[in-house]
């Protein structure tokens, strides 16, 4: 009777790391607490969550699986929008009836962050392409 045994399969650089569903869950929540920690200490929607947008990004890209990389493209303007449609409500928006509220709310904190979405995005998705492409 033969023993087999079962050797560990190493670990594939491409599979270690964080999911396409996960980083865009952790980002996001992270960009919730941010933007809400913004609001709290300074009354609105600014450089705090800009930076904090940024920097949720580059943790995104190099967390994500080289397998995902895809994710680290989609996954600032998904993680704004998603905190700026839950946390970005507190931020006072003085618009009348609630779905022009809403409206107003959206579209101002897509516009004037527009720049910071753009190079959070470009920024994210080239980290993680330079990982993909050093990857086997």
């Amino acid at each position: 009777m033969a023993n087999t045994t079962i050797e560990p399969l190493e670990s594939v650089p491409a599979q270690m790391g964080w999911t396409y569903p996960g980083v865009i869950i952790l980002t996001s929540t992270a960009m919730m607490v941010v933007m809400a920690l913004d609001i709290i200490f300074t009354g609105d929607i600014g450089i705090v969550s800009n930076i904090g947008l940024v920097i949720v990004g580059i943790v995104g890209a190099t967390k994500v699986r080289t397998a995902d990389y895809q994710a680290a493209i989609w996954v600032t303007p998904i993680a704004w929008v998603i905190a700026l449609m839950t946390t970005g409500q507190l931020a006072p928006m003085r618009g009348g009836s609630f779905l022009r509220e809403q409206i107003l709310h959206l579209a101002y904190g897509l516009a004037m962050h527009a720049w910071w979405i753009l190079g959070a995005t470009v920024l994210s998705a080239s980290i993680a392409i330079f990982r993909r492409g050093r990857q086997p």
